[in-house]
Formats: structure tokens, sequence, C-alpha cells
């Protein structure tokens, strides 16, 4: 389950910068979309992050095993 956090943060950037382009392209005079867009963009960067920190190559128990 570790691994998908990864990708939740990757689809958080893409929802993220897809509002930043809605809000322009429909000429929105709220605020609302902005703050959605980087509130979604910046929780996407720190899922990734953590999602990369949890995926990296971590010796196992077997591994110590066989030692």
């Amino acid at each position: 389950m570790k691994r998908y956090i990864k990708y939740l943060g990757i689809a958080a950037i893409i929802i993220g910068i897809l509002l930043f382009v809605l809000h322009v392209v429909l000429n929105y005079h709220g605020n609302a979309l902005l703050f959605s867009g980087l509130t979604l963009v910046l929780g996407g960067i720190v899922l990734f992050v953590k999602g990369e920190g949890a995926t990296a190559i971590q010796p196992s128990k077997e591994d110590k095993d066989k030692k």
C-alpha cells in the first residue's frame, strides 16, 4: 500500500495544475480554484516525497539471514 502513496501524490499534482489551467481558461474571478489547486499541488508534493521515502530500497530480514 505504501508504494501507491507516490502515485496519489502525482495524481494530486496533476489535478492541481488542471485547476490552475481551468481558472485561466474560464477567466474565473474568484480565488477558490487557485487555492484548491495550490493545496492539491503542495499536498501532492508532500505525498510524492513521502512515497519516495517509503519505497526506498531497504535491506530486508531475508538478506540479513543469508549472510
